[in-house]
């Protein structure tokens, strides 16, 4: 079942922020000395590419769905 649209529209709202939100973290870790600067960037990344999957395959679905 595909997504709603709505629920489609916030994740990938979210999912091409996500990125900038890891560089803004990590470029604040350097300039002020907070911790773990690579790691969250990491997961941020990683989040950010299963939500891109995630909405991926929704839109498959839709398609598919449409035919």
């Amino acid at each position: 079942m595909p997504l709603s649209n709505t629920t489609y529209d916030i994740l990938s709202k979210i999912q091409r922020w996500l990125p900038a939100l890891g560089a803004f973290y990590l470029g604040l870790c350097k300039v002020w000395g907070f911790l773990y600067g690579s790691e969250v960037n990491e997961t941020i990344a990683l989040i950010a590419t299963l939500l891109a999957a995630t909405l991926e395959i929704s839109t498959a679905r839709y398609y598919k769905a449409e035919k």
